[in-house]
């Protein structure tokens, strides 16, 4: 990594304050457990010891307003986690999303907004709510590429360097 010569957006002194870099990790964990453990709930707990209320019922009810709470702290932990983990790079804001880890994060980053759009779809239409168990298993498999493409990221699977702007 290189160092970045005088001032910069991952200069700034608040960059240097671990407990909120701690604070912003474990937060991102949760949220992302919270996101792909909810259809796993849903689908293998939930419906099958449900007695009275019908899949749509339950869906909906599930899927009404966690997924949006869920996608904005997740994106806002993550983004922090990712101008943490630039901090020294030597890149800019913009030339951080041009290394393969920026890349990275940008993919991690439309899974999200394909989990957010399926989960708030999930909640409101009345067609996904009746073919609910497959859209429940295409959010699980959605987050478990997420869960993927961030354990690569986490243990150093990709790298991040210096973007040649």
């Amino acid at each position: 990594m290189t160092t970045a010569s005088g001032g910069g957006f991952y200069e700034s002194s608040w960059l240097r304050i671990q407990w909120l870099h701690v604070v912003a990790q474990i937060v991102h964990v949760f949220t992302a457990i919270a996101l792909i453990g909810v259809p796993f709930v849903v689908r293998y707990v939930v419906i099958p010891n449900s007695d009275d209320a019908t899949t749509a019922e339950i869906v909906e009810g599930f899927y009404s307003v966690w997924p949006l709470i869920i996608a904005v702290v997740l994106f806002s932990s993550g983004l922090l986690n990712f101008v943490f983990a630039n901090s020294g790079s030597g890149n800019s804001f913009i030339g951080s999303f041009l290394t393969p880890f920026g890349v990275t994060v940008l993919l991690k980053m439309s899974l999200l907004v394909v989990i957010d759009v399926v989960s708030i779809l999930l909640g409101m239409n009345e067609d996904f709510q009746a073919d609910a168990d497959m859209w429940l298993i295409v959010l699980m498999t959605i987050g478990i590429v997420a869960l993927i493409l961030g354990s690569t990221l986490h243990r150093g699977g990709i790298s991040l360097s210096r973007s040649s702007e």
